[in-house]
């Protein structure tokens, strides 16, 4: 049952990381291009389209599942992978990026001081969340 869950955790958190990171060097390097009003609106879509369960499955999967391997089976190195998880990962997301979201959301359309707000602070702990999630990954695989 560990082995399984460890598997999953690892796999969960993998595409997790996945996804932050295509976000960081791609998608968003991307909606930079974009004048404001354009980036704000494709982004709010973004936002929205994520908002599934496939994607609720693997951003809820990596750390819950990581904090039950953590009880389960409690070594350094899965209490580091849980920390990952739930730390940067989870709560970078409720309490950083989820903000910066809502921001674009409330804004009038096309506001350029609000874009170029959100651009750098949201790809900057976006980029975080990937890079602990990888970290995350390799102690599990450790």
């Amino acid at each position: 049952m560990i082995t399984t869950l460890q598997i999953l955790v690892i796999l969960t958190g993998g595409l997790l990381g996945g996804v932050y990171f295509a976000f960081s060097t791609s998608v968003m390097p991307g909606l930079r291009r974009l004048p404001a009003a354009q980036g704000m609106a494709l982004m709010r879509e973004i936002n929205a389209a994520i908002l599934n369960p496939a994607f609720f499955l693997v951003f809820f999967g990596a750390p819950v599942g990581s904090i039950a391997l953590a009880i389960l089976a409690p070594t350094p190195w899965v209490i580091a992978a849980a920390v990952l998880h739930v730390g940067p990962s989870l709560l970078l997301t409720m309490f950083v990026n989820v903000p910066l979201n809502n921001a674009i959301d409330a804004a009038e359309p096309g506001d350029e001081q609000v874009w170029n707000h959100y651009l750098p602070n949201w790809t900057r702990w976006n980029t975080l969340r990937a890079l602990a999630c990888a970290a995350a990954t390799v102690c599990l695989m450790v």
